[in-house]
C-alpha cells in the first residue's frame, strides 16, 4: 500500500511480491512496519524536487572530463568505422584482382595447350609429308629397277636358247610382271590414289624375239 500511494508508482501495486514473501521476515522489514508513512503530498515534492532538478541540468553542457571523454568515444568509433571500411574496400579489391589474375592465367593455360596442340598438329603432318615423298623416291627406285631388270631381260637373245632356257626366259619374264603387279597395288594402296599407268606389265611384248 505504501509503495502504491507514491508517485513515482503511478497508483500501480508493488511488482516485487515474490521478494516481500522473503524480507518481511526480516528485522530490517519489521521496523518498517513501525515507521509513520510518509504524507503523500511530502512524496510529491520529493518527486517534483527530483524533476525539476532535471530540468535544471537538462540545458546545461557536460562538463569537460565528460565531454571530452564522449568526444574521444566518438572520434575512435568514427575512426574505427574509416577503418573498416578501407579494410572492406581493400579485401573487396583483393577478390577482384585474384579472379582476374585467375581468369588471365587460365585464358594464358589455353593459348598456351592451343598452341602446343597446333605444334604437334604440325610437326605430324611434316613428318606425313616426309614418310610421303620417301615413299615416292622408294617407289620410284624400286620401279626403274623392275624397269631396268625387265629392259635388260627383254633384251636377251632367245635365237640359241633350247627348250630348257626358254621355258626360264618365259618364268622369269612372268616373275618380273608379278612383282610389277604386286608393287603397283601395293603403291596404289599406300597413297589412296589410281594404280601407275602404263598399261599391261610395262614390259616390251617379245613377240619379235628380241634381240
Amino acid at each position: 500500500m505504501r509503495y502504491k500511494e507514491m508517485a513515482a508508482s503511478k497508483g500501480k501495486p508493488f511488482p516485487f511480491k515474490h521478494a516481500w514473501a522473503i524480507l518481511q521476515t526480516y528485522d530490517k522489514w519489521k521496523l518498517r512496519d513501525q515507521e509513520t508513512a510518509p504524507k503523500k503530498s511530502a512524496m510529491l515534492r520529493m518527486d517534483d524536487s527530483e524533476d525539476e532538478e532535471k530540468e535544471r541540468n537538462l540545458g546545461k553542457p557536460e562538463g569537460t572530463k565528460k565531454g571530452k571523454q564522449r568526444v574521444k568515444m566518438e572520434g575512435e568509433a568514427s575512426s574505427l568505422r574509416e577503418k573498416m571500411e578501407k579494410m572492406m574496400k581493400a579485401r573487396e579489391e583483393l577478390t577482384r584482382k585474384t579472379l582476374e589474375t585467375k581468369i588471365l592465367i587460365t585464358e594464358k593455360k589455353k593459348e598456351v595447350k592451343l598452341a602446343q596442340v597446333e605444334a604437334k598438329r604440325e610437326e605430324a603432318k611434316r613428318k606425313a609429308d616426309l614418310e610421303e615423298r620417301m615413299i615416292k623416291v622408294k617407289e620410284a627406285k624400286v620401279w626403274k629397277e623392275l624397269m631396268v631388270e625387265e629392259k635388260e631381260h627383254m633384251m636377251m637373245s632367245k635365237k640359241d636358247m633350247d627348250e630348257e632356257q626358254l621355258q626360264w626366259w618365259k618364268d622369269y619374264k612372268e616373275d618380273i610382271a608379278e612383282r610389277k603387279r604386286i608393287f603397283r597395288g601395293a603403291s596404289s594402296t599406300l597413297r589412296g590414289d589410281t594404280p601407275m599407268s602404263g598399261g599391261g606389265d610395262g614390259g616390251v611384248d617379245d613377240s619379235n624375239g628380241g634381240a
